[in-house]
């Protein structure tokens, strides 16, 4: 069997299994013109899952939370969008390799806070590896990988259209309203741009019980520019900048609101990426290649309201972090001898530093801090047999860390993969894979590099994780089914300690057993999936929870049900989507002090209804009205930092509610 074929069952089986919850209204679309080069040769696996373009659009996200619903095994925990963090099988999104048009998102600028500060409306296609990450998705992927693509004027032009533009706006009951244009077009026939600009205002909001969640309003503006370049066949450059700013009065730890002398305060965050690809599609003699270097920086700033003397800050002080990565990443692809190989090398840079800050009081630090990582790479795979695909990959990487007080860390390692597919039928195909991948220690946190008292310990060691998992793929006909089983482990994970040490160190060993079991049925106009997530993980015996900063949460087994029909006369589209959480029972460790509780989080069932009209065909004006948490549910997110219980065992919750019933209608028009 050639390997084309193989390659073309796995990814129609993926399209069907993943793709699907909105493919009657990407039926309504124009045909796009003139492809985008592509350098992506490989077999997606069932851990493996693509958020596409028209997926994206008639969802219409305005968050994070809302960008990755539906997603089997994906949790956002926070009803505020700043504080969101991504979940992956209960991982945090701080342990996977994300990266923005191939920009490297490092570090955090408060374990409070979200590290992805992205505006959906921008973002064209989602990739999301659970688990085992391929050697090419970059260094330090110990949970998976997520790649965010953001779209390209050649993407949104109609056939034989040389210009073009959408005006966009929506409203929502609860609260908020949002607007926006772009532009884009062809210079010529090997240059084509896009210029695109958002703004949201949203309120406060209620949640399902009515109450007021007071200081989660934000105003949020993006904007992006994109230039691509094909001076001949199968070549292509690409300079893109992209740059998000959020700003809101809200607490000093925005993601909860009570105790702690949890201060509220003005701030405004800020991320700005500038990217530069060359990419070749390749031929029978040369490689494909895909070369990309980037620079991106993130800013957090605040002004003090009131004197805080834990953190040596006077009244009115104006402070806050930035954080800035940049390197180059390259990839080839050669076919030899009915194989395909992938190689190459990444460099990337880390710097952290503390804006404005005082002067040390107790710990000496430089209030700055430096990592930086080089790695190189391959991966083949290989048909067997006829009936079988081996995949095999290592990647070797050398870390450097110095921190913010003059401490210097560095290791090196290698981190192999592999895997073996056996195609049982046309339709039906079983995997097993399992990987070892090495982190060496690096910036991990903003907020500690001014004048706090934390310090790295002296004998930091490097973080390593193992991935094993066994899966399988089906889809025949109007039926997909794909599922997992799988075992993780991070050892030497590496967070603060109890406040009388002032330590980050390493603090144990992160095990977790889990599965993934989705399907769906599509037939004419008619759709529907089912799919069943649930993970442990636990840190040295007991369940991840709030204080597991960096690592991960401990949530219930989650259900995701979509229903979905097309009127193709009407142009109009319906789907109707439901996630539950089952109740869920913990017994965590509180680091900071040093005791265990029993956590109880409530069960919910949330449902939102989407309804997408071209009223005038095809795509040019697109109406879409959506009712999220339709029931009006009043609940707490089991992923967000909501659950405390005191010394006498009593539990409260600390963090903000979900939003409640929320109307919305969107507009866009496209000329």
């Amino acid at each position: 069997m050639k390997h084309k074929q193989i390659r073309r069952r796995h990814a129609r089986a993926l399209a069907l299994a993943m793709a699907g919850v909105f493919q009657g209204s990407h039926a309504l679309a124009d045909d796009q013109v003139l492809a985008p080069v592509t350098v992506t040769d490989s077999v997606p696996s069932e851990a493996s899952s693509t958020i596409p373009a028209e997926v994206i659009e008639a969802r219409r996200a305005r968050n994070l939370n809302e960008l990755l619903q539906g997603e089997n095994g994906v949790t956002v925990g926070s009803g505020t969008a700043i504080a969101q963090k991504i979940y992956l099988r209960g991982i945090e999104d701080s342990m996977l390799n994300t990266t923005l048009d191939g920009a490297a998102q490092s570090g955090r600028a408060f374990h409070h806070q979200s590290r992805l500060l992205l505006d959906p409306e921008l973002i064209k296609q989602v990739e999301i590896d659970r688990g085992s990450s391929p050697a090419s998705a970059g260094p330090g992927a110990l949970a998976g990988s997520l790649r965010l693509t953001t779209k390209n004027g050649r993407d949104l032009l109609r056939s034989g259209q040389t210009f073009g533009g959408i005006v966009r706006g929506g409203v929502a009951s609860n609260e908020g309203s949002h607007y926006g244009a772009s532009l884009y077009g062809l210079a010529g026939e090997t240059v084509d741009f896009l210029l695109s600009g958002n703004r949201a205002d949203n309120k406060d909001y209620e949640d399902g019980g009515g109450q007021r969640q007071h200081y989660s309003a934000a105003t949020e503006t993006s904007g992006l520019a994109k230039f691509n370049w094909r001076p001949a066949q199968g070549h292509e450059l690409s300079l893109g900048y992209q740059s998000v700013e959020n700003e809101g009065t809200r607490y000093l730890r925005p993601n909860f609101w009570e105790g702690q002398g949890n201060s509220l305060m003005p701030q405004t965050t800020q991320r700005d990426t500038l990217t530069a690809a060359y990419r070749f599609a390749g031929d029978d003699v040369r490689p494909a290649l895909d070369i990309n270097v980037f620079a991106d920086e993130m800013q957090v700033e605040r002004t003090a309201e009131a004197a805080m003397p834990q953190f040596n800050k006077p009244l009115g002080y104006r402070f806050g972090e930035k954080l800035s990565s940049d390197g180059i990443n390259a990839l080839a692809i050669s076919k030899i001898a009915g194989s395909t190989l992938r190689y190459g090398l990444n460099h990337h840079t880390y710097r952290m530093s503390a804006i404005n800050p005082r002067p040390p009081v107790i710990s000496g630090s430089s209030g700055q801090e430096r990592s930086k990582v080089t790695g190189v790479f391959a991966e083949s795979e290989t048909p067997l047999l006829g009936h079988f695909l081996l995949g095999l990959g290592a990647r070797y990487d050398w870390y450097g860390y110095t921190d913010n007080h003059g401490q210097e860390f560095s290791s090196d390692g290698l981190s192999p993969n592999a895997s073996l597919t056996w195609l049982a039928t046309d339709a039906l195909s079983f995997r097993l894979a399992s990987s070892r991948t090495l982190r060496g220690a690096g910036l991990k946190e903003g907020f500690y590099v001014d004048n706090m008292r934390w310090r790295n310990a002296a004998d930091l060691q490097e973080e390593t994780a193992k991935n094993h998992e066994i899966g399988f793929t089906y889809a025949e006909g109007p039926w997909h089914l794909k599922g997992a089983l799988f075992r993780m482990q991070i050892e030497n994970f590496i967070t603060t300690t109890t406040g009388s040490s002032w330590l980050i160190d390493n603090v144990g060993t992160m095990k977790s057993n889990g599965y993934e079991l989705g399907g769906g049925w599509q037939q004419g106009d008619f759709r529907t999936g089912l799919s069943v997530a649930h993970a442990r993980p636990k840190l040295n015996g007991y369940d991840l929870g709030d204080e597991a900063y960096g690592l991960g949460v401990s949530t219930g087994r989650s259900w995701h049900f979509n229903f979905g029909h097309t009127w193709q006369a009407w142009n109009l589209d319906l789907e109707w989507m439901t996630r539950v959480v089952e109740r869920h029972k913990t017994t965590e460790y509180l680091i900071s002090e040093s005791r265990a509780v029993t956590k109880n989080k409530a069960g919910y069932a949330v449902h939102d209804l989407y309804a997408n009209w071209h009223p005038l065909g095809k795509d040019r004006v697109r109406v879409t009205f959506s009712v999220r948490n339709l029931f009006d549910k009043s609940y707490y997110d089991q992923a967000s930092f909501a659950y405390y219980v005191d010394a006498a065992g009593i539990q409260s919750n600390r963090g903000f509610a979900e939003p409640g019933r929320d109307l919305r209608l969107d507009l866009s028009w496209k000329f």
